[in-house]
């Protein structure tokens, strides 16, 4: 037994249901086009990205690499002039401006105040900086750029341990460049820098 209009109400039920299928598989369908859309471009960028990325990190690690190589009393003649000579290369202006923009276009605000103490030790006030003020100042660049682009913590002091092989002979000169570089750093930002913690 049904009631009256029954077939009526079971047609209205099934064209609506029919209308809503139709309604949430074409929305779905427009979500899918907008997400491929978005994953192309992405991919895209993330392309190009990667490729800036790894060409910056290159550089900065070279450059320190070099700069500490370039003076190892084991090297040739032939050897010291070929390091230098790269050395010489990496730190012209217009390549080391170039880089430091580019890198400070995917870094945070330590990224641009480490670029910063490195330039402000380049001026003559600071001639009378310790020796080893410009291996730990490449070295602090690379941990501030390994925290702030990768999310990775590595200590200035643990990269030169890396590069230099006697580093506890050195320890005291190394100490001391840490410590001229953080008061420079704190005279100039009111607070101690992370990376020389």
């Amino acid at each position: 037994m049904s009631f009256p209009g029954e077939e009526l109400v079971a047609t209205t039920i099934e064209t609506l249901s029919a209308g809503l299928i139709q309604k949430m598989d074409e929305a779905e369908e427009k979500r899918n086009r907008e997400f491929s859309l978005k994953i192309k471009e992405l991919e895209f960028y993330k392309s190009n990205y990667d490729k800036e990325l790894r060409d910056i990190f290159d550089f900065w690690f070279e450059l320190v690499r070099v700069t500490h190589i370039k003076d190892n009393v084991n090297l040739t003649t032939q050897e010291k002039e070929k390091y230098e000579k790269k050395y010489k290369e990496m730190l012209g202006v217009d390549k080391l401006s170039r880089y430091k923009m580019n890198t400070i276009k995917y870094g945070g605000a330590e990224t641009g105040r480490v670029f910063a103490i490195e330039s402000k030790l380049h001026q003559s006030k600071y001639d009378s900086q310790p020796e080893t003020v410009a291996l730990y100042m490449w070295c602090s660049i690379l941990s501030v750029l390994k925290r702030d682009i990768l999310g990775q913590n590595i200590a200035p002091t643990d990269i030169i341990q890396v590069l230099v092989n006697d580093y506890d002979s050195n320890e005291k000169g190394i100490l001391k460049a840490k410590k001229y570089v953080a008061k420079v750093y704190k005279d100039t930002y009111k607070e101690s820098p992370y990376w020389a913690d």
